[in-house]
């Protein structure tokens, strides 16, 4: 059963990764294993040729020590995305690993690499899902005709700074915790955020998930091989209880 339920997580995450290829700023799920030993509780065979002669069909059932695996953590995997070149001013990739753009939702401040924003109706700078993204000095408001960021997320409209992309990196970013529309929360105290000195960023360009589909699509073949072959393992061993059954009842 656990077996099943480490393949089936496993499918999950990698589902969710592929259905993820096009979501900029994406971060792929990579689940952690560990190695588990179980001690099998079994029948004591009757007899020292009982052992011997049976030992190889019966050491499963017998108390036997085995290892088998189950998925320790979901993970994430960090690494870089490609960087694309869109054109439009409004969109923001950060070249530092690090780094996360911060933007305010109804439940506080969140944090996510997607750098894809626009202007609402009052000229505030916004994330695709209307959260306000935070400035190092206060909210961005961009009333003007041209904007321009520079690499340290200094914004620059009609030739005046008018204040700077909010960007701050964390001590552990393996323990944030993801939220859905690429976008992570701290979960513990020790994770606190802290603003980013040293910013990398690209105006007019996007961050893409950082997910190989390729490779994804290789491991989502090998997991339903080795569903396949559980399943296969598991009737045969159901087949020859219902046969020693069968024998034991004659």
């Amino acid at each position: 059963i656990r077996s099943y339920l480490t393949l089936e997580r496993q499918m999950e995450a990698i589902s969710n990764n592929l259905a993820n290829v096009d979501t900029a700023g994406y971060k792929q799920d990579q689940p952690t294993f560990s190695s588990i030993f179980a001690q099998s509780m079994g029948v004591a065979q009757e007899s020292d040729e009982e052992v011997f002669s049976h030992h190889d069909h019966l050491a499963p059932y017998t108390g036997v020590g085995n290892h088998f695996v189950e998925i320790d953590d979901m993970g994430k995997n960090f690494s870089q995305g490609r960087v694309v070149q869109t054109g439009n001013d409004l969109d923001f990739a950060l070249v530092n690993r690090d780094g996360f753009f911060s933007v305010e939702t109804p439940q506080g401040e969140r944090y996510t690499r997607a750098g894809t924003f626009r202007l609402n109706t009052d000229d505030r700078l916004i994330s695709t899902e209307g959260f306000q993204v935070n400035g190092r000095e206060g909210p961005l408001v961009l009333s003007g005709n041209t904007i321009e960021v520079s690499e340290d997320g200094s914004v620059i409209v009609d030739g005046e700074r008018v204040g700077g992309i909010k960007v701050v990196t964390f001590p552990y970013p393996e323990r944030l915790q993801k939220l859905g529309n690429s976008l992570f929360a701290p979960v513990d105290e020790e994770n606190t955020p802290r603003i980013l000195e040293n910013v990398q960023m690209v105006q007019g360009s996007i961050e893409t998930s950082n997910v190989d589909p390729v490779r994804e699509m290789v491991q989502m073949i090998q997991a339903n091989r080795a569903y396949t072959s559980m399943q296969r393992a598991l009737a045969a061993a159901d087949e020859m209880n219902q046969g020693a059954i069968s024998l034991a009842q004659v």
